[in-house]
């Protein structure tokens, strides 16, 4: 179910095996466990397959098994499980942001400083990551910087997602269909079909995500908001023609049309409207009906503003125009893996397309004077390719040596209006079209020397130049202003890694890394003044250690790391301009330490904890963005932490795989994530500021030897209320509005495995 322990480590892999796999499929793991204990874990992290205990360095490993008994279902929602993953998604989907170890951001016109990686290939925007997960083998987040072998821009991390391979041998079928309350409907299929015996095969998988949203909105058609419509397709072909040649080709289409998102009333100033045109006085409109209002109070961006406090927990929109977005994501891949003896050669090609279309009612409120409206869309376009060349584990020397080539066009639409009612007159506030290119090759290597048998050294270097333009169109009678833009970027980064693993059971490292981000031209500028921010480059330690006890009945991972980003690349909403700022925080560091354990006393039981502490802050942040709502031109966040930041969070579960009888078998699973409290916006306003949370999520299965399940789920069962993010109104009226997570959500799972 949800918030479970996706402990960095190969620590939910064990109980995900058995969580999902059918009755006889789950019996001999279980056996399996009972002989050999957790059993290793293979992560590709290196660029090649290893055990993740080989693995000089901090990776959480998610299986798609655990995901499944954990009915988690899309990139967004790994957060509950996944203790140093965060994944903030506010006005539309397509703007999540991702943030490892408390460092990440996204800015428009450029990629994420944590990039999303599915079967090898780049996603370059989030949305294109969010679709539904099929297939899943396996989800790798990996921790601090990752600039050398995965290369674009992973400054912060990077999450990469391995789907099943189709089975050349063997025919098989997976079903599942779910209920749940806000009439949530989801589907998945998944059909291998061997063509060739031991040559050739074909995997479909289908899916379905639907839910009438969990916002009341008496004044939308439908009277629900935040609601999901999503489908989603991919399939793939296997071809082994030799021993030596293997050969992959998938396409993939994913679809949404989701009535989200919607702001809700936090904090509404008495104020009055100056002119019907202001529109800075959050609920000063003429006709504003008001949900269920809270306590009188000052604001809390400004103290000279009084008001009303109201509950947006109440989960009760007034909005009176729909907010959605709708959005297409497609692609098609090819891999090709050929050995020469010691060698292998692989080579990735891919073309992807994504485009989104969003609608916002950004003032939220029933007005019966006017309606605000943002209305952003990108269309993007991607061709990236990759050789690689390594040779095989357990030589003397090895290496992996490459070259990367990536090629991205995008149009980005932004539209705020204010359209004037009854007559429906609109006038566009600010219109702007920016369209950008970005060209970027890259030449990589690392090797790593066996010292001994128990003793080595890793060293790698990746080399990056990067060429981006950028023109920016501003509709006449707003301002205007040169909107052309160019930069070129040429960057050297690497890291080193000294390992020693005395025996089988233990490994410990020390490491190096330095990430890189290229400089991003500003597509969503209101001046002449930011064309483009420059590049944000990390330095980071860790020093980590790995064991497998108790007859490999226990697991333990520990890291300790300090990271520091200079030039952070930072993009914020300015309430008294109405516009987006795009910036570079001077500097902020982010330390902590990590803990994991797993440990299967006897066969049925395994348990699994996690503790991350984190200290970040901004080391150097003069001129930030003002809280939403003030009236302060800015603010200085030196010495104050990040957005997503939690200092503790903690996460622990049990999970249960007790025969019934030689047909039945009870499948359980128990979690809990708690977290200190975070600020949820970079300003770092104080009212959308969470405080600690606890997550409880849960499920029982029944699983029959016949390859049916049952499964009754519920997430977030504490029924905790956090915020996503918010929103001031223009002008420093001091009037909020915020976006609220799910509440609590059950269902009922039936399955089918053959």
């Amino acid at each position: 179910m949800s918030s479970t322990l996706a402990i960095g480590t190969a620590l939910l892999a064990a109980p995900a095996t058995a969580q999902t796999a059918s009755p006889d499929e789950t019996q001999s793991g279980a056996e399996q466990a009972a002989d050999t204990g957790l059993g290793d874990i293979i992560v590709t992290s290196q660029r090649r397959k290893e055990t993740l205990l080989k693995v000089p360095a901090s990776v959480e490993v998610l299986s798609g098994d655990r995901l499944q008994a954990a009915h988690i279902n899309n990139l967004a929602n790994v957060q509950e499980i996944s203790p140093s993953l965060s994944v903030s998604q506010t006005s539309n989907p397509s703007n999540a942001i991702f943030t490892i170890r408390g460092m990440g951001t996204a800015v428009r016109g450029s990629e994420q400083s944590v990039g999303v990686y599915i079967d090898g290939v780049f996603r370059g925007r989030p949305g294109a990551a969010l679709q539904d997960l099929l297939d899943i083998e396996r989800v790798e987040v990996l921790r601090g910087p990752q600039s050398t072998l995965f290369g674009r821009n992973n400054s912060a991390g990077a999450i990469n997602i391995s789907t099943s391979l189709p089975d050349v041998n063997a025919f098989g079928v997976y079903a599942e269909g779910t209920y749940g309350n806000f009439n949530t409907i989801q589907a998945r299929l998944s059909v291998n079909i061997p063509l060739v015996t031991d040559k050739l095969a074909l995997s479909v998988a289908v899916a379905e995500n639907y839910s009438d949203g969990f916002l009341d909105a008496p004044n939308l058609p439908r009277g629900r908001s935040n609601a999901r419509d999503r489908q989603s397709i991919r399939a793939q072909l296997y071809w082994t023609p030799t021993d030596a040649t293997r050969v992959r080709l998938i396409g993939d289409y994913s679809q949404m049309n989701d009535r989200c998102c919607s702001y809700l009333p936090l904090f509404v100033s008495d104020a009055a409207v100056a002119t019907p045109f202001s529109f800075n006085v959050r609920g000063g409109f003429i006709g504003y009906t008001p949900p269920t209002p809270g306590t009188r109070g000052v604001s809390p961006s400004n103290p000279a503003s009084t008001g009303t406090f109201y509950r947006p927990f109440d989960r009760r929109s007034t909005q009176d125009s729909p907010s959605g977005e709708k959005a297409q994501d497609k692609g098609v891949s090819l891999q090709i893996d050929q050995d020469f003896g010691n060698l292998t050669l692989t080579a990735i090609g891919a073309h992807r397309r994504f485009q989104s279309d969003s609608s916002l009612d950004i003032d939220g409120v029933d007005s019966a004077m006017m309606n605000v409206r943002s209305s952003p869309s990108s269309a993007i376009k991607e061709t990236s390719a990759e050789v690689r060349l390594q040779n095989a584990a357990g030589s003397p020397v090895e290496f992996v040596v490459g070259g990367y080539y990536f090629n991205q066009k995008t149009i980005d639409t932004n539209i705020l209006q204010i359209r004037i009612k009854p007559a429906a007159a609109t006038i566009s506030f600010y219109n702007s079209v920016g369209a950008g290119t970005a060209k970027s090759g890259a030449l990589f290597g690392q090797a790593t020397y066996n010292l001994t048998d128990a003793l080595r050294i890793t060293g790698g270097l990746r080399y990056l130049s990067e060429d981006k333009t950028g023109h920016v169109t501003v509709a006449p009678g707003s301002f205007s202003f040169p909107g052309d833009a160019k930069r070129n970027d040429d960057a050297l980064m690497g890291s080193a890694t000294i390992a020693y693993q005395p025996s089988p059971a233990a490994n410990f490292y020390l490491r190096y890394a330095r990430g890189y981000k290229s400089g991003a031209i500003n597509l969503l500028r209101t001046s002449a003044n930011e064309p483009s921010v420059a590049p944000e480059t990390t330095d980071a330690f860790e020093a980590g250690a790995k064991f497998r006890l108790f007859g490999d009945r226990l697991s333990t991972n520990i890291a300790v790391y300090t990271q520091t980003v200079n030039d952070q690349q930072v993009q914020a909403f300015n309430s008294q301009t109405s516009s987006f700022l795009t910036l570079n925080a001077a500097k902020v560091r982010s330390r902590g330490v990590e803990a994991e354990i797993l440990y299967r006393p006897v066969k049925p039981l395994a348990f699994s904890a996690s503790v991350n502490y984190l200290d970040a802050k901004y080391l150097s942040f003069p001129g930030a963005p003002p809280p939403a709502g003030s009236v302060v031109p800015s603010q200085d966040l030196t010495g104050r932490p990040p957005p997503n930041a939690p200092r503790w969070t903690l996460v622990g579960g049990v999970s249960l795989d007790q025969p019934l009888s030689d047909t039945v078998r009870l499948l359980g699973n128990v979690n809990l994530r708690h977290a200190t409290s975070y600020y949820t916006d970079l300003p770092l306003t104080e009212a959308f500021r969470n405080g600690n949370t606890d997550f409880l999520s849960a499920s029982v299965e029944l699983a029959l030897r016949n390859g049916f399940g049952i499964q009754v789920w519920g997430r977030n069962l504490t029924k905790e209320n956090t915020y996503l993010g918010g929103i001031g109104t223009p002008g420093g009226s001091g009037s909020l509005a915020v976006f609220v997570n799910e509440p609590r959500t059950y269902g009922l799972t039936l399955r089918f495995r053959h």
